[in-house]
């Protein structure tokens, strides 16, 4: 609500800083104050040319910031309504005023004193004023995935703010407003210019603007609907044009439910859908991302221990080295620089005891959040052509797209010291990848509290699918929800698949667990790298090892960071003792 909360609260600034919240390196900043006094007004009147609308709020706005890169995206009045026709010679709107004075002049003698000589509907196709000193907003064909905005995530920030508003001499409404919500993978902010002139013209127009922060990616979409206001109006029962048949059944729907059809129309809400689109553009710009800031508590490494792995290690690189006999187990995290515990630690730690039931799911959510963007992390790949203009995206011979990925997983010829898998970058490949580590964990969940435990399996494999969807939609062009919904039960199937074969080969021994691995990470292969393999099957176990000797606070907190499974190359090269034991091929001929 614009204005002051309170009648004792102090009367608010221009230099108000306003809501803001940081989310990624996003700064989300809305700002809402009173309605402006008349030196202001003079002021912007003078500036702007026109006499500002009714209700104008020349303070607030609304805005995005990158803070690594500068570029930022406001949204204010003044800027808005500098984009109104200021010369009132468009045609469009002359011949729109000439009918609203038609159809007002017996009713309101002297009507022509409202009509000035600029667009007195305000009506404007702003979409943002955008700064930055390096990358701009450039023309695009990358549509808002709508779909990753229909999951019910969590809204972490939401406001709305009223730029400026007209009743166009209680013949209509005009006005231009700003809502903004922030989830915790990404934000849409919806400006929204709304013009209903009785007996003429309703018109919609939206600008909206989509980040999604792990990627530093920004989408601008500028939508322009409008129609005459007896289409929109009437309910007609014979056979019309498809776009007013489309109309007339939603308002047939209104009136059964026996809603006000004349109050429907004063709400944007219900038209946008049934007005056509007259104008659309869109946006698109890649700000570098910024990685996420972990806390300052130490986190475990879980690489491998030189038995069936390498001992886990901690980070930062001043804890004590691990001892590495293979009896050794994984060190104790250290503390936090300062042993005081908070009022609020204490506070949620109490919270947590009194009622586990209702904060256990929203802790798990957060973590397991952090937990698959780590296991998802491991064999990233990304798709060039998807943000190129007129782009093809290759395929690989079984008709996948190709993407490039890079590290360990999918690397032939990587800049370091390990040789790599050499995995095709694809999103079978990456789900594989991902079930992998995400099995890891699973096994770490079924040593929590039985109480506890199916709630964190849940939330780990529900943020899996967010992210296989957001790949689909994102990466490979899948908009289709029929198709979309196809590929998740085929991964839900095969996930299924995996857990009972890594049970197996967790119990039965290395041979079993790699014959696993090889069905499934390489999808059977006769090529497959043996060496490559060995290397999975023992990082895997010093996983299984490090997680083991996990604290569960840590772990709660998803503070898992997997390592480099390169590094146990010199541990799969070691001769086994094993070999020994075999005949040699000159006993065996001479046995026979």
């Amino acid at each position: 609500m614009n204005g002051q909360s309170s009648p004792n609260a102090p009367y608010p600034s221009e230099s108000e800083p306003g809501n803001t919240i940081t989310q990624h390196g996003f700064k989300v900043t809305t700002r809402k104050l009173p309605i402006l006094k008349a030196e202001p007004i003079e002021r912007m009147t003078a500036t702007l040319g026109i006499a500002p609308p009714e209700m104008i709020f020349g303070d607030n706005l609304a805005s995005i910031k990158h803070e690594a890169s500068g570029w930022i995206i406001e949204f204010n009045a003044w800027d808005a309504l500098d984009k109104v026709d200021k010369t009132g010679t468009s045609m469009l709107q002359v011949a729109h005023s000439k009918e609203w004075q038609s159809t007002r002049e017996k009713k309101h003698e002297g009507i022509t004193e409202v009509v000035k000589p600029f667009d007195w509907s305000y009506s404007t196709n702003y979409k943002g004023t955008e700064r930055s000193e390096s990358r701009l907003l450039e023309p695009s064909n990358i549509a808002i995935p709508l779909e990753l905005l229909k999951r019910p995530d969590p809204i972490i920030f939401f406001d709305e703010v009223m730029l400026y508003e007209d009743e166009m001499a209680d013949n209509g409404i005009t006005a231009l407003s700003c809502k903004v919500r922030v989830m915790p993978a990404r934000l849409l902010l919806l400006c929204r210019f709304f013009m209903r002139l009785d007996g003429v013209m309703v018109r919609v127009r939206d600008t909206r603007v989509y980040v999604e922060f792990d990627k530093g990616e920004v989408i601008r979409e500028y939508t322009a609907r409008e129609d005459k206001y007896e289409t929109v109006r009437q309910v007609r029962k014979h056979k019309t044009t498809p776009s007013s048949a489309h109309m007339t059944k939603r308002l047939q729907k209104l009136a059964m439910k026996g809603r006000d059809v004349p109050a429907q129309l004063r709400d944007p809400n219900n038209l946008v859908e049934l007005l056509p689109i007259v104008d659309k553009s869109l946006e698109h710009v890649v700000l570098a991302p910024v990685p996420i800031i972990q806390s300052s508590t130490s986190y475990r490494s879980l690489t491998t221990s030189p038995s069936v792995s390498a001992a886990a290690q901690s980070i930062p690189n001043t804890s004590p080295a691990p001892d590495p006999s293979p009896s050794a187990r994984p060190p104790k995290p250290q503390p936090h620089q300062s042993e005081t515990v908070s009022t609020t630690q204490k506070l949620v730690a109490e919270v947590r005891k009194r009622a586990p039931s209702i904060t256990e799911p929203y802790i798990a959510y957060g973590a397991c959040e952090k937990l698959i963007k780590e296991c998802s992390s491991q064999a990233d790949y990304t798709i060039p052509q998807r943000y190129e203009k007129d782009g093809v995206i290759p395929k690989t011979a079984d008709g996948q797209d190709l993407g490039v990925g890079k590290g360990w997983w999918y690397e032939s010829n990587p800049p370091s010291l390990h040789p790599a898998l050499g995995l095709t970058p694809t999103f079978s490949n990456w789900a594989q990848v991902t079930f992998l580590h995400m099995y890891t964990l699973t096994v770490r969940f079924r040593a929590l509290p039985a109480s506890a435990a199916p709630s964190w399996h849940q939330h780990l494999l529900d943020h899996f699918f967010y992210a296989a969807e957001d790949r689909m939609v994102r990466d490979h062009n899948v908009y289709s929800r029929m198709i979309r919904n196809k590929y998740l039960k085929d991964l839900f199937t095969q996930w299924r698949g995996v857990l009972a074969a890594y049970d197996e080969g967790l119990v039965k021994g290395d041979a079993v667990l790699a014959t696993a691995i090889w069905r499934n990470v390489f999808n059977g292969s006769e090529d497959v790298n043996i060496k490559g393999l060995g290397e999975v099957v023992s990082y895997m176990r010093g996983v299984l090892k490090g997680l083991d000797g996990m604290n569960d606070e840590e772990l709660v907190r998803g503070q898992v960071v997997f390592g480099d499974p390169g590094t146990q190359r010199k541990f799969v090269e070691l001769k086994s003792r094993m070999m020994d034991m075999l005949p040699n091929e000159e006993h065996v001929g001479s046995a026979t």
